[in-house]
């Protein structure tokens, strides 16, 4: 297991001027904090569409071989994104070497002020995944050195092991899938419903185990697409925190009527993170 060090609650920080189109501001830029998860820059705002203000999802990661977008992540503590076991699936993607982690990123076509790269020093899949099953879909990647908070790059917050996170309640998924051939260049954000358990399993022909959860919506139209593999399906709660539910994992298709996305779910795995994380 990798040596990790929890962040001091005492951070120095340094002051750092950001220029953006039409506004100058100055931020603090500290070392990531757990305490400070989940929040949003003050500056996003959520607006209709489907592309995404930039900051808007600032834990948002972007995994790359070669310069190519291949998944997405999330960042969860100051050396630490969470994704997808199937995104490494293929023994030419398994090395941690070939890997490139952006933060901060919103075009996948140009270099932004905001964004910061990473390379990845270790790289662990859970002992249980399976590949046919999609079971326990979830891998670490430890980078090689810690993320310093901005406005732009924040971790989520990750749920206690016995928070609930309601079928009904309305989450976000994030990334720059398939939504035309190629996928898309601006980071994209779509709302879906979390669905109740028995229903999606149903729905998957009993295919659906305890580690999965179901997003989505009966009639199809909205759906997380090739390129967000491993991406964050992410819940607002009422403190205003934004809290890691799920990772795109699998379905049938993109947003077909009766099939539903399918997520890690976050709470089943969380003893395994923690202790890898430790």
């Amino acid at each position: 297991m990798p040596s990790y060090k929890a962040p001091a609650r005492e951070i120095t920080c340094d002051w750092m001027v950001l220029a953006g189109k039409e506004l100058v501001f100055i931020a603090l830029t500290c070392c990531v904090s757990s305490s400070d998860c989940g929040l949003q820059a003050p500056l996003s705002r959520i607006v209709g569409g489907d592309d995404s203000v930039e900051g808007e999802w600032p834990w948002q990661a972007s995994l790359q071989v070669r310069g190519r977008h291949i998944c997405g992540g999330t960042l969860i503590a100051d050396r630490w994104v969470v994704s997808a076991a199937h995104c490494f699936q293929d023994e030419r993607l398994a090395s941690p070497s070939i890997w490139t982690v952006y933060l901060g990123k919103y075009l996948q076509n140009a270099t932004s002020h905001t964004e910061v790269s990473f390379k990845v020093s270790r790289l662990f899949l859970h002992p249980y995944y399976e590949e046919d099953s999609h079971d326990y879909d979830v891998a670490l990647l430890q980078l090689d050195h810690p993320v310093i908070s901005s406005p732009f790059i924040q971790p989520i917050c990750l749920p206690a092991p016995s928070h609930l996170f309601e079928p009904g309640l309305h989450c976000w998924i994030t990334g720059w899938g398939a939504i035309k051939e190629g996928g898309s260049n601006i980071l994209q954000k779509v709302d879906v419903q979390l669905i109740q358990q028995d229903i999606c399993s149903e729905a998957y022909h009993y295919m659906i185990s305890p580690r999965m959860l179901c997003a989505g919506y009966h009639k199809g139209k909205k759906d997380a697409c090739q390129g967000d593999s491993g991406g964050p399906l992410a819940c607002k709660e009422p403190s205003g925190k934004w809290f890691l539910a799920g990772l795109v994992s699998w379905g049938m298709g993109c947003a077909r009527p009766n099939y539903y996305g399918v997520y890690t779910r976050i709470t089943q795995v969380l003893s395994w993170m923690n202790q890898t994380m430790s």
